[in-house]
């Protein structure tokens, strides 16, 4: 009897503690996929009228079953990761976590090229799923033109390059899906520049296609490129030539950072004319045929575009006043083929009058002039440095002074 009334008790309890509220305790099961059926548990869920998942919408009529404590319905396709919400006639109940979904993401097709700043069309399944579309070079794209299940629309990025796309999805697990076909990213192409040879501080037009994906354009003796521009068109590019600007050839610097070297090179009115060829070079653009620098008391670039006699790069020399030497060495080359050595120097600064001694092998030292501002071909003749049957080093000591010089070209003819 003690027990009997208890659990008439409890009971009477439970009666006063009910309610009418719908309340949506949980839902799954975990992993579910679309197309497979998920239940809803709460209670008075009889009075649901509709289910709404993110980007699809099930009304009650289309449920599986409903029950005061249970709804089963089949996922759409069309639905992607977000809040429920359950409609009822009091008003709408959204669920404090994310209902997600394990998904079979698949991209299909995507085109085999395009242009930075236009939109390209990926065609697939599940494609409503995707999170973030990565191009080459790591730039990547997280907001879309328009999302779909079986197509997604994206504008391509300037910074993208020829390369595979690499999508990540969302979901219970999360994929990368990485495309065997490379999405081919049009590039600026140059077909001339005019006039050539051209003036400083004057308008400078290239012309060639896509020039309108030029992010900037690089002259030998910058070290940044020009990006403002006096025009832009897709066929013509118009630029004011800075002043320090010197002669060699024409680079555009595409968005993605690649760049496009013109074939020819640029040339100025009043520039020295391009020397004659070396029969064999020790420098020239860089040090070749196996030479090294074995040398003291100086720094060297030779990699500088600065300032350049002939090609694209010149020796930048800065000497500290040690009696300091640039030293070629670690190489031989017989000179019986040969009647001269030469090369070319640019003194900076203080150097007008300043001397270097130009050295072959151990031999008496030469002494040379050095100008300031200008460019100077010297041509030595072999008795000039001692008559060397071969040459094993070629030494330029500064005699006891600092500053820098430039030197290019040098060799033997």
């Amino acid at each position: 009897m003690i027990l009997f009334v208890g659990i008439l008790t409890a009971c009477n309890e439970n009666d006063l503690d009910a309610t009418d509220e719908v309340q949506l305790l949980s839902f799954g099961p975990s992993g579910v996929k679309p197309g497979d059926q998920i239940s809803f548990i709460g209670t008075n869920l009889d009075k649901v009228t509709g289910i709404e998942l993110k980007n699809a919408s099930v009304p009650s009529s289309a449920f599986v079953s409903q029950s005061s404590e249970l709804i089963v319905l089949v996922v759409p396709n069309e639905t992607s990761e977000g809040n429920v919400t359950l409609k009822t006639p009091a008003g709408d109940i959204v669920s404090k976590t994310i209902l997600s979904f394990e998904v079979a993401v698949k991209v299909e097709s995507i085109p085999e090229s395009a242009r930075p700043g236009e939109n390209i069309s990926i065609k697939g399944q599940y494609l409503n799923w995707v999170k973030e579309v990565r191009f080459a070079k790591d730039t990547a794209v997280i907001k879309f033109v328009s999302q779909t299940l079986t197509e997604l629309v994206v504008t391509v990025p300037f910074g993208a390059e020829t390369g595979p796309l690499v999508f990540s999805t969302g979901g219970t697990e999360p994929l990368t899906i990485e495309t065997e076909k490379v999405l081919i990213i049009a590039l600026p192409s140059l077909k001339s520049v005019a006039p050539n040879p051209a003036e400083r501080e004057k308008e400078l037009t290239i012309t060639g296609t896509n020039m309108d994906l030029v992010q900037g354009v690089l002259l030998k003796g910058l070290t940044a490129p020009v990006t403002e521009f006096v025009s832009k068109t897709a066929t013509q590019l118009v630029l004011k030539i800075p002043k320090v600007a010197n002669k060699g050839k024409v680079t555009l610097v595409a968005y993605s950072g690649i760049t496009i070297e013109s074939a020819d090179a640029l040339k100025f009115v009043g520039d020295l004319p391009d020397l004659e060829p070396l029969k064999y070079a020790i420098y020239e653009d860089a040090i070749l045929n196996g030479w090294s620098n074995w040398g003291w008391g100086s720094t060297a670039d030779f990699a500088n575009t600065a300032n350049v006699r002939d090609g694209n790069n010149a020796a930048k020399m800065t000497f500290t006043g040690g009696w300091g030497a640039l030293k070629f060495a670690g190489s031989t080359v017989p000179t019986d083929k040969f009647s001269e050595i030469t090369f070319s120097i640019y003194g900076l600064a203080g150097t007008e009058g300043k001397k270097l001694n130009v050295v072959a092998n151990s031999g008496t030292p030469h002494e040379i002039v050095l100008k300031e501002g200008i460019w100077t071909e010297y041509k030595l003749t072999k008795p000039e440095l001692g008559n060397p049957v071969t040459i094993t080093a070629l030494m330029f000591q500064e005699t006891g002074w600092s500053g820098s010089v430039y030197l290019d070209h040098i060799g033997l003819r």
